[in-house]
């Protein structure tokens, strides 16, 4: 017998690739300024997504298997990940110093105004609708980095074309788009489809869904313009090749 959840992943997954198709920043030329932007503004939702984000919503989550393996990417995240024997957020901020900013510049960074926007939003779907909501809004872009058919300013090659890194300097990229394979997709969001079990609760997901997907389209449209003013301002990568 069919269920509300049966088709579901299929939507998330359909809904989320279309919608990057906006995303700004995700598909244009990488500039230094562009660059150092992404990184700026990341450096802060990296931090929120395991300190407020996905405890939000995990404590909220039902399904223990889902709890489990997402304080498992909050463990490699902030304190050790065995495949690289160090913290993602090393790495982080590895490839920020590569590309030209300081310690102080990635731990004191503030949000644009767009970005704030995306940060707010995440952090009322996560606290305060329903868990299924928020595990999608702190994992969908780690699902488009893999599905999306062409190349993107998170591709790890593109880092290295446009703005003359090596391979060894976009380590952080190329590593995430493997890791990312573990953390979000169609095969791992196959749970949602048993604990979506009314029509009601399908609608909601797919409306909370295109809430954190238009905030995404804001993150991308606020580091598109940061990256401009450092362009403008004569931003350069010192360690390019």
């Amino acid at each position: 017998m069919a269920t509300p959840g049966d088709d579901i992943v299929e939507v998330i997954a359909e809904r989320c690739v279309a919608a990057a198709a906006d995303w700004s920043w995700f598909h244009e030329k990488l500039t230094p300024g562009q660059a150092q932007a992404w990184m700026l503004q990341h450096s802060i939702r990296n931090r929120l997504f395991s300190s407020v984000w996905r405890p939000a919503w995990m404590s909220r989550c039902p399904d223990q298997a889902i709890v489990r393996k997402t304080i498992g990417q909050m463990l490699e995240e902030l304190v050790y990940d065995k495949g690289i024997e160090a913290a993602h957020t090393k790495i982080l901020w590895e490839m920020g110093r590569t590309i030209g900013l300081t310690d102080e510049q990635l731990n004191n960074a503030q949000p644009v105004p767009k970005v704030d926007l995306y940060n707010n939003i995440t952090e009322n779907l996560c606290r305060n609708r329903h868990w299924i909501i928020g595990w999608l809004s702190t994992s969908l872009e780690e699902f488009v980095l893999t599905a999306y058919e062409g190349q993107t300013s998170m591709d790890y090659r593109k880092w290295q074309s446009d703005l003359g890194l090596t391979e060894k300097q976009v380590f952080f990229f190329s590593y995430h788009q493997i890791a990312d394979m573990e953390h979000a997709g169609k095969k791992v969001w196959r749970p949602i489809r048993s604990h979506v079990t009314t029509d009601e609760l399908a609608e909601d997901v797919l409306a909370g869904l295109d809430t954190a997907l238009n905030a995404a389209t804001l993150f991308y449209e606020g580091i598109k313009k940061l990256g401009d003013e450092l362009d403008a301002a004569g931003a350069t990568i010192p360690n390019a090749a």
